[in-house]
């Protein structure tokens, strides 16, 4: 569940979401991502930065300049992550135990909250 929700943090930044955009559509050196982006390319290469600890871009040196691309298959991935997660029942997924045993006990729940409305 860690890499889901790093994943989702990686592409939760607006201008990350851009970036990675872009380099699912085609490469991009840092350079052209920042005229791009109207931002400068050390901000471009932390996002990048980034992006590839998650598995979401990749690089390719060409001479002095590396390009960037998104990574399909990573998207793929993410994609089936995110519904599995949505999909699965409650208790099947990881940190959501003191949920379930919580849950086990609806009543009390209700009658905790109902007290805590009356204070």
């Amino acid at each position: 569940m860690q890499e889901l929700v790093d994943r989702l943090k990686a592409i939760s930044d607006m201008t990350r979401l851009k970036i990675f955009k872009l380099i699912l559509e085609q490469e991009f050196s840092v350079c052209e991502l920042a005229r791009l982006l109207s931002i400068s390319q050390p901000a471009v290469s932390q996002h990048l930065r980034r992006l590839k600890a998650v598995g979401l871009a990749e690089e390719e040196r060409r001479g002095q300049w590396i390009y960037y691309k998104g990574c399909q298959k990573e998207l793929v991935s993410l994609t089936k992550q995110l519904a599995s997660f949505f999909a699965d029942p409650i208790d099947s997924i990881e940190g959501f135990s003191d949920i379930v045993t919580l849950l086990a006990n609806r009543a009390s729940l209700d009658a905790e909250c109902t007290n805590q409305k009356e204070l």
